[in-house]
């Protein structure tokens, strides 16, 4: 959006709202933006990754098959 535009949506939800309720509403918006990315970090931080499984003295190639053994 142009500057012009942006302007023209901030006199018209001025003269909408009126001076008092345009920076309440401004500063529930802002609020309201924090929980959710709190909320969103939150749910992030509980998803639980499956562990790698290892097993000792064997070495994993990620299902490639080996030169020697694809000639064969």
């Amino acid at each position: 959006m142009r500057l012009i535009e942006i302007g023209l949506i901030v006199v018209a939800a001025w003269a909408l709202f009126g001076r008092k309720r345009l920076p309440d509403s401004v500063r529930n918006i802002r609020k309201s933006a924090q929980i959710m990315k709190s909320e969103m970090q939150a749910a992030a931080d509980d998803v639980e990754l499956p562990e790698a499984k290892v097993i000792p003295g064997s070495i994993v190639d990620g299902g490639a098959k080996r030169a020697d053994n694809a000639q064969n």
